[in-house]
């Protein structure tokens, strides 16, 4: 019988993808709510202006709850931080994106935005990644 208790324990096979999978999720739900809560004071095509700066936060505390919920048990730290970020913008973006097509009936992002959002993803995540490192190292 598998026991509910153990499948998601320290050496389990999934717990890894769980915390990956956790610091992704955090990552985009954070964004997804600031960018409503933008949308309650500003019109849809204003807080779009804003987005970069959401992903990039948001990116940030992706990479930095990769690093802080895994610790040593990482080998590609920094690859795995950006990995991270790209993920949390290809989910962002696709909810975005849907969210506009099926509420406006149009896009609002063009591809340099897209390309844009990625570089962002990729940079602010690593430097989330590389503020969590020195924030353990000096814990220990």
């Amino acid at each position: 019988m598998i026991s509910t208790v153990n499948f998601f324990k320290n050496g389990s096979f999934f717990y890894l993808p769980g915390k990956f999978a956790y610091s992704i999720l955090a990552g985009v739900i954070g964004t997804i709510l600031i960018f409503l809560f933008l949308n309650t004071f500003l019109h849809v095509f204003e807080a779009v202006r804003f987005i970069s700066w959401i992903i990039a936060f948001n990116t940030a505390i992706t990479g930095y709850s990769l690093l802080d919920k895994t610790r040593d048990q990482l080998r590609h730290k920094h690859i795995s931080a950006m990995s991270a970020g790209i993920v949390n913008v290809i989910i962002t973006c696709a909810v975005f994106t849907s969210l506009f097509i099926y509420l406006i009936g149009e896009s609002l992002f063009s591809p340099w935005d897209l390309v844009l959002f990625f570089v962002i993803g990729i940079v602010c995540s690593e430097l989330g990644a590389l503020l969590a490192i020195k924030y353990l190292k000096l814990k220990k």
